[in-house]
């Protein structure tokens, strides 16, 4: 169920093609397409208990359904560069989590900000704990930033965070990263 789930996130994030669906510009898809292009497209067999079973217990909160669950999304963390995330725009708490690895965060240093790459935004944590499974989803070195959301607020970065909270913002120079976590 792990690798599908991991199947379903590719679909709903990177690859809605795939699996020919029809993606609207925040991501959601029809639950029956979803299962017929899986079926159709892989060597998956997908219904919607198993479906339901697997946006229960997802432990990020990935997925979501719209109220009559005819259709789904995945949260954030698209590369589709017409998926324009849904985000409820405030202030965030005083300091966020991003979860890297040691090798990334060279790479950080480096460019001087954590860039959202490919995504539509860095990803960040109020719940440091939650940032630990994004750093250790790699299984390379893994390290957590503490991020001052707050200070970078007031100097004008936008946060957004998604349903499934997960905060959002554009980038983050380093000089906003306040402390590194190498040990839970």
């Amino acid at each position: 169920m792990n690798e599908l789930s991991k199947y379903l996130c590719l679909l709903l994030r990177h690859q809605p093609a795939k699996a020919e669906l029809d993606m609207d510009e925040h991501g959601w898809v029809s639950v029956e397409q979803l299962i017929n292009g899986v079926n159709g497209h892989s060597n998956y067999n997908l219904d919607r208990e198993l479906l339901e079973q697997i946006v229960a217990e997802d432990n990020k909160g990935r997925y979501r359904y719209d109220e009559k669950h005819e259709k789904i999304k995945c949260c954030q963390g698209h590369s589709v560069p017409w998926v324009e995330p849904e985000l409820e725009y405030c202030e965030p708490p005083d300091f966020l989590y991003h979860g890297t690895t040691t090798k990334a965060l060279e790479a950080i240093v480096e460019s001087g900000a954590i860039k959202k790459m490919q995504r539509h935004a860095v990803h960040m944590q109020a719940d440091i704990s939650k940032s630990w499974q994004s750093a250790e989803r790699w299984h390379k070195t893994p390290v957590v930033l503490k991020i001052a959301a707050s200070e970078m607020n007031k100097a004008g970065y936008r946060f957004g965070v998604t349903e499934n909270e997960v905060w959002c913002t554009e980038e983050v120079p380093v000089k906003y990263i306040c402390d590194r976590v190498y040990t839970k």
